[in-house]
């Protein structure tokens, strides 16, 4: 019987964990519907920025070819970062629980580790408006600028002129942003923007704007161009109400998302007290490498 009672976590374990796995599968995963999602056996991911070959230029007649070759800028790391979190459970709570106390703990758990990955991947946009301290990409600004360096010379912009609100006028400025984006070397690229991403707050402004036959708030029954042209999509873990995005779908942008290690728990007793302890750990990394594929507002 002594023996027995060292087994505690063996007894307790199957059935929490069970519960936090069921909990974790409960809702979709919104970070993976916009991230790229990718699994990692290294200690960082490494990516580099190469311009390519400028436009082919005109050759007179007996002249050499003019020579070119790629520009290498600059790289950004993936480091990743470990989180962990445990909580115990007394002999005597174990023995006189006839509430499910232990079960809602469980799936308080599973929503502890949803918070700490769905946050990490959402303040990777929400912060992107932000210089120097917010989300800096591989050419050395933050993701949202109006004046991302190119290696070729000159710059671009994947941020409204001035905050602007979700709107007909809004959307109309970032799409044109969107299609005219160009390269490194100023060579036009052809980006199309296929996705919307907001706040709960707004997802019903975006409803009258790309639902309504003619141009919602005007009088004039002028047609609505914005029309079924986007994908609307809810981040609930997003923390300002005014900012929102808009995507390519996810092969043409690099937001990205690193499983270093997938949640794994873990237990054991405490052989004085009879008690047990639980925990969880994992390690990912996220961000964002560069700004094609990826355009927004800071709102109004």
């Amino acid at each position: 019987m002594a023996a027995n009672r060292g087994a505690f976590s063996q007894l307790l374990t199957p059935g929490l964990f069970a519960v936090i796995y069921e909990d974790l599968a409960m809702h979709p995963e919104e970070y993976a519907q916009l991230f790229n999602v990718y699994s990692s056996d290294m200690a960082y991911e490494e990516d580099q920025l190469i311009a390519g070959l400028a436009a082919v230029p005109v050759k007179p007649e007996g002249t050499a070819i003019q020579m070119d070759e790629p520009i290498q800028g600059g790289s950004l790391r993936y480091t990743h970062v470990s989180y962990g979190l445990g909580f115990q459970v007394t002999r005597e709570m174990w023995d006189d629980d006839k509430y499910g106390i232990m079960r809602r703990v469980s799936q308080d758990f599973g929503g502890s580790i949803r918070q700490t990955i769905e946050a990490a991947a959402a303040a990777i946009l929400s912060a992107g408006f932000t210089p120097t301290t917010g989300t800096i990409t591989i050419d050395g600004v933050n993701l949202f600028n109006t004046a991302h360096p190119l290696l070729g010379g000159g710059t671009y912009s994947n941020r409204s002129a001035t905050d602007v609100a979700l709107s007909v006028t809004g959307l109309t400025e970032l799409t044109l942003l969107f299609e005219l984006t160009v390269n490194e070397r100023g060579l036009l690229k052809r980006m199309v923007p296929a996705e919307l991403w907001m706040h709960p707050n707004n997802q019903f402004v975006a409803g009258e704007i790309l639902n309504s036959a003619y141009k919602p708030y005007t009088g004039t029954n002028e047609v609505n161009v914005m029309q079924g042209r986007f994908k609307p999509n809810v981040n609930h873990y997003f923390t300002s109400l005014t900012q929102w995005f808009m995507a390519s779908q996810k092969r043409d942008h690099t937001l990205k998302f690193f499983w270093r290690t997938q949640p794994m728990f873990d237990s054991q007793d405490d052989f004085k007290t009879k008690g047990a302890e639980f925990s969880t750990f994992f390690r990912f990394s996220v961000g964002a490498t560069y700004w094609h594929g990826i355009a927004g507002s800071n709102g109004a």
